[in-house]
């Protein structure tokens, strides 16, 4: 579970900005929060601000770190490579334009019986990897003990909290493009496994970028058109919040001569008429604009829900 997500000169951010979910301490709103290990932490927050004021830059900056995170054991010793995939820092003076960007998490795994805390966190440049560390806190620990930590500053490589066996082939593989923990889990160290899925695991939804909106008010929930399972599920979402469909009628479209083999289909959400028992079709697409995106999100928030990831929502 995300605890709080820091970064520094990304974009429209030069100083550094907070996402803190931390619970406030009143007992107001107690049964609204999350316990995880000794802290109370707010399931979902919401970030609100005028158009232009970076809202979606923190969207992008969790995401540029959650990408980097995976893929940058691609990118090896090639300086020209990540001079296009590294960070956008902020432009609008000549000293934040040439620095490092920063980026660190304060999160739990789901699942984990330890309940541990870990704190993860890189910086980067032009040039690459400038710095990095992982540290992690036990449930009943008052501090974090160091987990592997990397400077070029200080010339500094110590992995003495990863598996011995592990230590020389990262040392040896290890480029100034590449993090630590990418690195380590291409190399199955679970240390650093873990950190890895932890990203993976998140999920992204971006309704302000017209290209992706596209798609994601297209996709349907996996299984949705043969389950009746998934059909059921669906229905128990949308009367959460829209009591008014009961169910969903689906046909599936006669193909046209020359087209490809894709199915098409037509779906019609049953609405209950409010004078009588009986019920109204509509299509699908007819249905409002805040509907069809809360069908596109049905597949990435019963991901998140089943795993205890996180999802950020544009």
């Amino acid at each position: 579970m995300l605890i709080q997500f820091n970064f520094k000169n990304f974009k429209s951010f030069r100083n550094e900005a907070s996402l803190d979910l931390s619970a406030a301490k009143m007992t107001e709103f107690s049964d609204r929060v999350v316990s995880e290990g000794n802290d109370k932490i707010l399931p979902m927050a919401a970030i609100y601000g005028a158009n232009a004021s970076g809202k979606s830059n923190i969207y992008h900056a969790f995401e540029y770190m959650a990408d980097y995170v995976i893929e940058s054991f691609k990118y090896g010793d090639e300086e020209e490579k990540f001079e296009e995939y590294r960070p956008t820092p902020f432009l609008f003076d000549s000293v934040s334009s040439d620095a490092e960007s920063s980026f660190e998490v304060y999160f739990t795994i789901p699942g984990d019986m330890a309940e541990k805390t870990y704190h993860y966190g890189f910086c980067a440049d032009r040039r690459g990897v400038t710095e990095e560390w992982l540290n992690v806190k036990a449930k009943t620990a008052r501090k974090y003990a160091s987990v592997f930590y990397r400077s070029t500053r200080e010339d500094l490589l110590d992995l003495s909290g990863l598996p011995k066996s592990s230590r020389d082939n990262i040392q040896v593989a290890l480029e100034k493009q590449v993090l630590i923990v990418s690195l380590g889990a291409k190399l199955k160290v679970s240390k650093c496994k873990d950190i890895r899925d932890w990203f993976m695991a998140n999920e992204f939804a971006d309704f302000g970028d017209p290209f992706t909106n596209f798609f994601l008010l297209r996709r349907l929930p996996k299984g949705f058109i043969d389950d009746d399972n998934v059909q059921k599920k669906v229905i128990e979402y949308f009367a959460s919040f829209d009591e008014a469909i009961q169910d969903f009628d689906i046909e599936e479209l006669p193909q046209e001569d020359g087209k490809d083999n894709s199915k098409s289909y037509k779906i019609d959400a049953l609405h209950k008429m409010g004078d009588s028992g009986k019920v109204a079709s509509i299509p699908l697409k007819q249905e409002s604009s805040g509907t069809l995106k809360m069908f596109a999100l049905y597949p990435s928030l019963k991901e998140v829900l089943d795993q205890g990831s996180t999802l950020f929502i544009d």
